[in-house]
């Protein structure tokens, strides 16, 4: 009886040690998992804070008309928090560096910037490091506000450039396959616009079901963004015609670096500007050295422009009511001269060549010259207008206008008539997403080019460096 009574209280305390490991076990194993939770939970939470920093980081420069080229970094910090960190309720703190690109050339060097964000949440950091860069009106191959109509992304079409509208963009296609479909790099609609197929109607991907049409290349576009956008922001065209039209209001007078003229035709040769300001009155020089925007007044009428040799340096253009290119242009490239940019507040216009028509001509270089094929390599813009010929059957045959450079319209407007005028096309320079034309604005659009979550740590490493 004595030996059961042992044997059960030893069964006792066996049963009673077990309970208490286990417990021990079960306890140490809900501390571990609780830790997890809460080091998963602060993790994700420092993370959004990190992403609300770039969030608030690109609010803030969309709403600048301008980025210091050569500027220090600088914390991003709300109104009565000189500390920097910025508390996000219940997601703990983020502290924004936006640190501006300081060199002049190179992938994403136009007025580009890299944010680094830290967010915190508990004892977590998370970081992020953002590279982004403002869209210019010369960052487009093709920019227009009321859409691109037919006719113009059909067979043969190329455009190795990006291409945006406000509007609708339509697409058509008469090949029995898809090697002459309309070709775009990269091609981005609004919410309001959208793309339109012959025959198949408004379709969100590059080749509607039942559709002849594959909008080229098609494998990168059915990737999305950034290639392919359907429902991208618009682009203002109103202030950036404020934008142009407040340099002609004298607003900008005291500035070394603009030169005012009047004349009714200009021709751009190298370092020197040549003007008249009617065909009757003597020829006019000006020195263009240290002039990086020209505006040219004419009254209501057209200012012509040509050039005979590319200028040395990057330009602007302003007509303040229509400008008209009177035959090629050689702007130059990026890093060779250019970029030129050509503006209208009103349209620009290419003149029946007199040779066509019959008309009287100024004499020699003065001359109109388009009754032939000619290049315009520059930055063409018109944000309350169009490119248009002012007699769309002139040429009688056919000709090719290229814009070698970008361009810019708020409606495409009218170039041929049948077999006669002029067929557009466009070469986008790859050098204006490095640099774009003097004065040209910010479009209130930033693109991000790189996103690094978390990066490798350098050694004595500070996020307010500055490390461009």
């Amino acid at each position: 009886m004595r030996r059961e009574r042992g044997s059960a209280l030893a069964m006792v305390v066996v049963v009673a040690a077990v309970l208490f490991i286990l417990t021990g076990v079960v306890y140490t194993y809900s501390q571990m998992n609780a830790r997890t939770v809460i080091f998963k939970m602060n993790r994700i939470r420092a993370a959004t804070a990190a992403e609300a920093g770039t969030a608030l980081a690109l609010h803030h420069l969309s709403s600048l008309e301008s980025v210091p080229a050569d500027g220090d970094p600088f914390v991003l910090s709300m109104e009565g928090d000189s500390s920097g960190w910025i508390g996000l309720p219940d997601y703990g703190k983020f502290f924004v560096v936006i640190d501006p690109v300081n060199w002049s050339t190179g992938l994403c060097s136009n007025r580009a910037v890299e944010i680094r964000s830290r967010g915190i949440s508990g004892d977590v950091t998370r970081d992020i490091n953002m590279k982004a860069a403002p869209a210019f009106p010369s960052s487009y191959a093709l920019l227009t506000e009321d859409g691109i109509p037919e006719g113009y992304f059909v067979d043969g079409r190329v455009v190795d450039g990006p291409v945006h509208s406000n509007g609708i963009i339509n697409f058509s296609s008469y090949s029995p396959d898809s090697t002459e479909d309309p070709y775009v790099s990269m091609i981005s609609t609004t919410s309001r616009g959208g793309f339109r197929f012959a025959g198949a109607g408004i379709s969100d991907i590059p080749h509607p079901a039942g559709s002849s049409i594959w909008v080229r290349p098609f494998t990168r576009h059915r990737q999305g963004s950034p290639y392919w956008q359907t429902t991208s922001s618009e682009i203002d065209f109103e202030h950036m015609a404020e934008h142009f039209r407040s340099f002609v209001s004298g607003s900008h007078s005291g500035q070394s670096d603009i030169l005012r003229i009047s004349a009714e035709r200009i021709l751009v040769e190298g370092g020197r500007l040549l003007f008249k300001a009617n065909q009757n009155t003597p020829e006019r020089t000006a020195d263009l050295e240290g002039i990086n925007l020209i505006i040219v007044r004419n009254g209501f009428s057209s200012v012509m422009v040509k050039t005979i040799r590319r200028p040395d340096h990057p330009m602007t253009i302003i007509a303040t009511h229509d400008l008209a290119l009177g035959g090629g242009i050689d702007g130059g490239v990026v890093g060779s001269g250019g970029p030129l940019g050509l503006v209208a507040l009103g349209d620009i216009v290419i003149p029946a060549d007199p040779d066509e028509t019959g008309g009287s001509d100024w004499p020699g270089r003065w001359e109109i010259e388009t009754d032939r094929a000619f290049l315009v390599r520059a930055c063409l813009a018109a944000p309350s207008g169009s490119l248009k010929a002012l007699v769309p059957y002139s040429p009688t045959e056919q000709t090719r206008l290229t814009v070698a450079g970008s361009l810019v319209e708020r409606t495409m407007g009218r170039l041929s008539s049948g077999n006669s005028g002029y067929q557009l096309g466009n070469s986008w320079d790859q050098g204006l997403g490095v640099q774009h034309p003097p004065y040209f604005p910010m479009l209130r659009r930033w693109n991000i080019y790189s996103w690094i979550i978390d990066p490798p740590e350098m050694e004595d490493y500070n996020i307010e460096d500055d490390r461009f």
